[in-house]
């Protein structure tokens, strides 16, 4: 169990001792030059080192020492547990601070006193916020009733941690707290689901709501700095299917969490559009905008595949006793925000491109659609690290490096253009990159669809014989369909089903996987449907929803087993044709 109020007193603690916790880290981890310590790479002996200079500290009450580590084990045992045992990338890590300090100054020159020191309290407040940041996601352990309450205490203390200086702020607001504290690359999908559901659940309107919007803010700008670098890697278009088959087949997930936070942001905009507050308006445009900006064919276009595309089965389908499949309450609710989601934005198309066209006529000299980060962290580790090259912060936090165009845009394009130019240890450039020309692409082909794509998307009576999945179950012969049974002209996509039956595969046309690959795959929500039938696994890739379906080209599988054909029903009904 952990204890809220321990912990913010622990907290409050460390604030009382900062320069005395600063002085420990930089005599135990940093004056090292010439020491056999400045050349270790033990990370757990590093964090043991580092975490004795908080919980040791002198005048930090003894009894403390029982709290250390519970908020990382009350994280994992939550369901957030890395794919892998040690460290990973894209997490923002004070551990991972010294070892980029060590390679720097040894390749440079090893500071003074006072150079280490003010790196120092960049690792000392990387620290706080990580532990402000597990926190935050103990704010409903013991019920929703006080959440809010507990939010805005977490809030005390991070203004009190970013009150010493602007150049050791990283997060301004509490409530994005809630968003960046989940991390990356986990085991486990429904975690982030839970959390989710609480933040929609609890807090107060205003509180939810910027909770929302920094969902959609930074899920938007993953998913468009994956489609950039996946871009950029093969060579194609952003628009490509291949392209897009490969980005949307990954980001199940981020998708879905996506459409959950877009829907209250709508709600808030389509109330804005109605009130005289037009800075408020198109504020909320620039959020709504930078979510579907992600994939606008996906989000505006093509809104009759976005529920089988978000849709991830191991979290939101389950088995009943008897064997029949049905929604999880993660299931049902997410089909819920999928069908609010497309009415909203089929309402509000009208003035969504109006202001769209506003926001891409704006000169500017950044643009937080012209960024290709990879994940959050990665943006505050360049933050952090900004320290080493004795660049300045500019005053700025992690949320006005996705806030609308204002009057910091010259600093904002400045750190932009430091990060872009950074170099690594190993040589290489960072993996971040600032380009306008790519935010204008990325507006344009995001206004378009807003303008041009909604009211087509909501015609569906048009795509009566294309663009839907015909599928044969197993129980018929395996031939071809009946006479009059498909369209003509449609599309063979058996390779889109994988099965770990050899002899399936080569009977049917079918992908043979080995089932350790069509589990990760299900985890990750890569499949319409899948089943284990007779300890063999059979799924239908997602794959052919970019490839046929949005191609408007009727896709055809056979031979496909009852219990996977039972799913595809619940998970795709507005495209599935089953042929009896």
């Amino acid at each position: 169990m952990v204890s809220f109020p321990d912990h913010l007193s622990l907290l409050t603690a460390w604030l009382d001792h900062r320069a005395r916790i600063a002085d420990d880290i930089d005599r135990h981890l940093l004056n090292v030059q010439d020491k056999a310590a400045g050349r270790n790479r033990d990370e757990a002996a590093l964090a043991r080192l580092l975490d004795s200079c908080f919980f040791d500290r002198a005048g930090v009450p003894r009894s403390v020492s029982q709290l250390k580590g519970q908020l990382a084990a009350a994280h994992v045992a939550d369901g957030f547990e890395p794919v892998l045992l040690e460290r990973q990338r894209h997490q923002f890590d004070p551990i991972e601070l010294v070892f980029r300090a060590y390679a720097h100054w040894h390749h440079h020159r090893w500071p003074g006193r006072n150079g280490r020191l003010a790196f120092a309290e960049t690792v000392y407040a990387v620290f706080v916020l990580r532990q402000l940041e597990l926190l935050s996601l103990r704010i409903w352990d013991e019920g929703d009733a006080d959440a809010g309450e507990r939010l805005r205490e977490i809030q005390s203390v991070l203004d009190r941690l970013n009150g010493v200086s602007a150049a050791y702020v990283f997060v301004r607001d509490a409530r994005w707290l809630l968003q960046t504290a989940q991390g990356a690359l986990t085991r486990h999908l429904s975690p982030y689901f839970m959390i989710a559901s609480r933040i929609s659940s609890s807090l107060t309107d205003g509180e939810r709501l910027e909770a929302h919007k920094a969902g959609v803010t930074l899920a938007g700008g993953h998913l468009r700095s994956q489609l950039r670098y996946r871009a950029a890697e093969t060579g194609r278009a952003p628009d490509d299917p291949e392209l897009l088959a490969i980005t949307r087949n990954s980001n199940s997930m981020d998708a879905a969490l996506l459409v959950w936070d877009l829907v209250p942001v709508l709600v808030a905009y389509k109330e804005s559009c109605a009130a005289p507050d037009r800075d408020r308006r198109v504020a909320l445009a620039d959020v709504v905008l930078q979510g579907v900006s992600a994939d606008p064919e996906l989000f505006l276009t093509r809104l009759d595949v976005l529920g089988p595309c978000t849709v991830i089965e191991d979290v939101f389908v389950e088995r009943s006793s008897d064997g029949t499949p049905r929604r999880t309450p993660f299931g049902a609710a997410h089909l819920q925000h999928v069908a609010r989601y497309r009415a909203l934005i089929a309402e509000l198309a009208g003035p969504l491109g109006e202001d769209a066209l506003t926001l891409s006529t704006e000169r500017r000299s950044y643009s937080p659609l012209g960024i290709s980060y990879g994940f959050c962290a990665d943006i505050l580790s360049h933050m952090a690290i900004d320290a080493l090259h004795s660049q300045s912060s500019f005053g700025l936090s992690l949320e006005d490096m996705f806030a609308a165009g204002s009057d910091n845009d010259a600093s904002r394009a400045t750190r932009a253009r430091n990060w872009e130019m950074r170099p690594t240890g190993d040589g290489r450039r960072e993996h971040f990159e600032h380009s306008l020309a790519w935010a204008a692409e990325v507006i344009e082909r995001t206004r378009t669809a807003v303008t041009h794509g909604v009211t087509h998307a909501t015609q569906t009576a048009s795509r009566q014989s294309t663009g839907r999945l015909f599928v044969v179950p197993e129980a018929r012969a395996r031939s071809s369909p009946p006479s009059g049974a498909v369209p003509d002209g449609v599309v063979a996509a058996q390779e889109h089903c994988v099965t770990s039956d050899l002899q399936r595969a080569l009977a049917t046309g079918a992908t043979a996987f080995p089932k350790s690959q069509i589990l990760l795959d299900r985890k990750e929500g890569r499949f319409l449907a899948s089943a284990e039938i007779d300890g063999k696994w059979f799924g239908v890739s997602k794959v052919l929803l970019t490839a046929c379906i949005c191609r408007r080209k009727a896709a055809l599988i056979t031979d496909v087993p009852q219990p996977v054909v039972d799913i595809l029903r619940m998970t795709c009904p507005e495209l599935l044709v089953i042929s009896d």
